[in-house]
């Protein structure tokens, strides 16, 4: 299985760019490239611990491997 770099939320305070598994679409889903991304006012809450989420969690803002 192909891989992809993704932000993970390890707690608060802490995030971590990690290898993740490349998501496989669903019937009616599809994955796409991302190549420019940015931090948006809810993932400074979420790691600031002001916003409640799951450790572990790859948010949704992912970063582009290069892989082409």
């Amino acid at each position: 299985m192909k891989t992809m770099k993704a932000v993970v939320f390890k707690g608060k305070d802490r995030i971590a760019v990690e290898e993740v598994p490349k998501p496989r679409p669903r019937v009616g889903e599809a994955v796409i490239r991302v190549t420019t991304t940015t931090i948006c006012g809810t993932d400074v809450h979420i790691v600031r611990g002001e916003y409640p989420v799951k450790l572990g969690l790859a948010d949704e803002h992912v970063l582009n491997d290069g892989d082409r």
